[in-house]
């Protein structure tokens, strides 16, 4: 008996088109399993796509902390998986309020599990959140413990510009993570040009 290859996430690429996806499912599974077939393959490319994106989403977005305990952020995302990464966030944090912003909608998720989108931007969320909320310690996301942390553990004789934009590239970066301001200023000052 051969297993039909799935493609859970081709539904949530921006450029998914359902004909295309109902010729696969036509197709014969061996074939749509090697890839063998220009459908097949595009198909493959784009599921990988949305779970690149994910993947990424996952590992550099920096997430913010609200005096009341909710974790927010805007994300430009290229696929929709903003309810994924909504989901992998509250199991991450799971005694957070969580709001995450694509496009013109936010969704939100409560430490109970209830979840809701809006309309509205992601800082009008976090302040209807704010005003229901009594105000909480900050924990691990208080921005004094980073910069402490960040400016004990940098060396400047090991700085190694290739290597960060290898390891996160730049459209990945906050606009305000304290290794682009570093790498800005060292470029400004012409110390590694």
């Amino acid at each position: 008996m051969i297993r039909r290859v799935g493609f859970g996430l081709v539904r949530r690429h921006r450029d998914y088109d359902r004909r295309l996806h109902d010729i696969v499912l036509k197709q014969d599974p061996v074939l749509v399993k090697n890839c063998a077939t220009a459908e097949s393959k595009r198909l493959y490319r784009m599921q990988l796509e949305v779970a690149r994106c994910l993947q990424h989403k996952k590992g550099f977005l920096r997430l913010r902390n609200s005096q009341h305990g909710i974790l927010y952020a805007r994300a430009e995302l290229e696929h929709d998986v903003a309810d994924l990464l909504l989901t992998h966030f509250q199991h991450r944090f799971p005694t957070y309020h969580i709001a995450l912003e694509h496009g013109r909608k936010t969704y939100t998720a409560a430490p109970g599990g209830k979840r809701t989108v809006t309309d509205e931007s992601v800082e009008d969320a976090v302040r209807r959140l704010e005003a229901q909320l009594p105000k909480k310690d900050s924990g691990p996301f208080d921005d004094t413990l980073w910069s402490r942390y960040y400016n004990s553990q940098m060396t400047k004789e090991r700085r190694n510009l290739r290597l960060m934009d290898k390891m996160m590239p730049r459209r990945h970066r906050d606009k305000d993570a304290y290794e682009n301001r570093a790498q800005t200023l060292s470029h400004s000052l012409g110390e590694y040009a």
